[in-house]
């Protein structure tokens, strides 16, 4: 081949190769490099089979003040994957079996590589009805086939929404909508709007987790004691009262989309109800630059609260502008902690990097913008790394390894926090269910194994103890143990359980033998479970103090531990029993 015809053939290929770069799949051309296995059998395991054709209950209660009144209906609804593609394909009918004339508007898409799409994510469905009753009525919502009735009148998703007034927020910072609509529980499990989930009840070995996550849902809204009880004990029960009004420590960790995990796993109304009017509130007090108002001025932005997975969550269920507008201020708190890793860096944590991965991918899923996966992409790369990669001198245990000063701990050597592991799991399964990174599965199997091999220990048997209880440590490696904090620590068993399961689930979809997970599993819920009360007969059940009154069993000390507790670990159920 002549010299001169062989270099142009070699430009040629070169060009070619970087065409191809260009329109090779999304997840590809993203990715930097990044593999991706869409057709792993666990990541296929998280996706239900799509059904081109099928309908929908929608439970439909009016607002008090909308009845007697039409009123412009507007509710998200959030669709698996491989659903439908077409919102001229969704239509809307009554009870009667009318067809309702609709608007659907598109809210997120799918985008490869989960299967199916691109295929729509959620959609805003939009028509105008008369609230005669305030009988909550079923509708059904049909995909598959072209509607025949179109409402052409355009309108915003809040249009006619009532501010609350029953002081459970401050006035003018929350609505509620003229009417709601709930969905069932089996749907939005299987919808991935929150990983992929079971619905309450589903599993009976589960059930002391349910029963806490209603109770401490119920002490988290201040909807656990009955009025008389306030009225009788107001002076010693106020203390117990979560003050999310005005305090920022009860939005950590994400308060907000722990409500909908409730709402989420039974289909009531309650929680959704109460979902909304939180996050319009954490909304509105979202400043310019992504800082919380309710956050100390003097204080530098804090990554761990921004809380936009809440803000995503909101989007596909209701449409809402403000949660879109929250998003993009959110999106800021990505330039104000740099997760990378460097041996000079004086501080860093596995939380921070697990909410800087939380923004990135959830603004994704919201908005579809490419260049956030990315950054979602590059925050796992950098943790996977720190995993396989440990710095010099720093012991090899599969964490996330860093020096304790660097934690802003008084102490020497190398550390890994356990408890904020399982913050960085919950957000990698985030990640991993849109972009089948499969080094994903790899980094959780190599935390469960630091957890069991480190990160946990069987303390000398307490006075009041009917035996020694699993117990996560502070700060762990195999060359630093900071066992500090025994008592606080055991409240960290239930989220630390969350990187057992998820381990255990992959293990199991490699077809291997997941025993080393499995009984650590099983005692770290046995210490969780002394922290959930019992479940009563009826009601729910308070504990007993020295004093003639009682205190609520549910408690919430400190305020935070509703949302560590129950957002990560809303998955674990479905993660244990998945096939």
């Amino acid at each position: 081949m002549p010299l001169r015809f062989k270099s142009t053939f070699t430009k040629l290929l070169c060009w070619g190769c970087l065409l191809g770069l260009v329109f090779l799949s999304p997840t590809t051309a993203l990715a930097g490099g990044a593999p991706a296995d869409p057709k792993a059998p666990a990541y296929l395991g998280f996706f239900p089979p799509p059904l081109a054709k099928g309908e929908l209950p929608v439970t439909l209660v009016p607002h008090p003040l909308a009845i007697s009144k039409i009123i412009p209906v507007s509710f998200g609804v959030p669709f698996p994957p491989g659903y439908v593609s077409d919102p001229k394909n969704i239509a809307l009918f009554d009870d009667t079996g009318k067809e309702m004339p609709i608007r659907v508007t598109v809210l997120a898409r799918w985008q490869p590589p989960v299967p199916g799409a691109p295929s729509l994510r959620a959609v805003l469905v939009q028509y105008l009805d008369l609230m005669a009753t305030r009988l909550p009525r079923t509708y059904k919502l049909r995909w598959g086939t072209p509607r025949q009735q179109t409402e052409t009148k355009k309108w915003p998703a809040d249009q006619s929404w009532f501010w609350v007034t029953d002081k459970s927020y401050p006035r003018f910072k929350a609505k509620d909508p003229p009417v709601w609509a709930t969905l069932p529980a089996s749907w939005l499990c299987q919808s991935l709007v929150k990983g992929r989930l079971a619905p309450a009840g589903k599993y009976a070995d589960f059930e002391w987790l349910e029963v806490g996550r209603q109770g401490f849902y119920k002490q988290a809204i201040n909807r656990l004691l009955t009025d008389e009880l306030m009225k009788r004990w107001k002076g010693q029960v106020q203390k117990y009262r979560v003050n999310y009004a005005e305090h920022y420590e009860p939005w950590l960790y994400d308060r907000t989309t722990t409500i909908f995990i409730q709402y989420l796993t039974t289909g009531q109304l309650e929680p959704l109800a109460y979902g909304l009017r939180d996050a319009q509130y954490y909304a509105a007090n979202v400043e310019s630059d992504g800082r919380f108002a309710l956050f100390p001025k003097n204080r530098p932005l804090d990554v761990k609260y921004g809380n936009q997975e809440a803000m995503t969550l909101g989007w596909f269920l209701s449409g809402l502008p403000l949660f879109q507008q929250a998003s993009a201020k959110l999106q800021k708190l990505l330039d104000a902690w740099n997760p990378n890793y460097s041996g000079s860096k004086t501080f860093w944590t596995e939380r921070h990097l697990a909410y800087h991965m939380m923004i990135a991918i959830s603004a994704y899923e919201m908005t579809g913008d490419p260049a956030l996966l990315e950054r979602a992409r590059r925050a796992f790369t950098i943790a996977y790394k720190m995993q396989t990669e440990p710095p010099p001198g720093a012991p090899r245990d599969g964490c996330m390894v860093h020096t304790a000063n660097q934690h802003s701990e008084r102490l020497k050597g190398w550390v890994c926090s356990p408890w904020m592991s399982a913050l960085f799991v919950d957000a990698a399964l985030r990640y991993y269910i849109v972009s089948a990174d499969p080094r994903v599965p790899e980094s959780i199997i190599m935390l469960a194994d630091y957890v069991r091999k480190v990160g946990t220990f069987k303390p000398p048997q307490g006075k009041n103890d009917k035996q020694p209880y699993i117990t996560p440590i502070y700060l762990a490696t195999s060359h630093t143990q900071m066992k500090a904090y025994i008592q606080s620590d055991r409240q960290h068993a239930l989220d630390i359980s969350k990187i057992l399961a998820a381990a255990i689930y992959f293990t199991r979809k490699q077809g291997k033998s997941a025993t080393r997970f499995d009984w650590l599993f099983k005692e770290l819920c046995i210490t969780a479970q002394l922290f959930i009360p019992k479940k009563p007969k009826s009601g729910f059940p308070v504990a007993q103090s020295k004093s003639v009154w009682t205190l609520p069993a549910f408690a919430l000390k400190p305020r935070r531990k509703y949302a560590w507790w129950f957002r990560t670990t809303a998955d674990v159920p479905w993660l244990m029993h998945a096939n």
